[in-house]
């Protein structure tokens, strides 16, 4: 059997490479989370989901939607989760939240390092869970 030209392998392999960064950029930067909507990359879900911490001090809102009629905030539907719930545990029908309310009075600080004062704060699709844990 005649072997390809090297430069039509070199090619190819380059291109095969240059498809998988770009699924690997696409699962890191999974961009902000769509209204309502969750993201799906090579056939894994990603989704904004939230677990209050079991060592918050209150409460916090999730809500289902962001920037309805250009408001620049969460809207649509919202539940309050209490310290230790998850927005997704099935009774309360939050399948994707895209905003995090930290009351006033309080900050959130996010188990990745982040941390929140008071009012609506806008979160991305993300594999697991943004574990929150509020102080006030």
């Amino acid at each position: 059997m005649k072997k390809p030209p090297t430069t039509r392998v070199k090619a190819a392999l380059s291109t095969g490479a240059l498809l998988l960064a770009g699924v690997g950029l696409n699962l890191a930067t999974a961009s902000p989370a769509a209204a309502g909507g969750c993201t799906h990359v090579l056939g894994q879900e990603l989704c904004g989901r939230v677990i209050n911490s079991d060592a918050s001090d209150k409460w916090l809102v999730v809500a289902d939607n962001w920037n309805c009629g250009d408001s620049g905030t969460a809207c649509g539907n919202k539940v309050r989760l209490y310290p230790g719930e998850r927005s997704v545990d099935g009774s309360d029908g939050m399948t994707d939240a895209d905003g995090v309310y930290v009351p006033n009075g309080c900050s959130g600080r996010m188990g990745t390092g982040g941390s929140w004062g008071p009012g609506w704060h806008k979160i991305s699709n993300n594999l697991g869970y943004y574990k929150v844990r509020i102080y006030c």
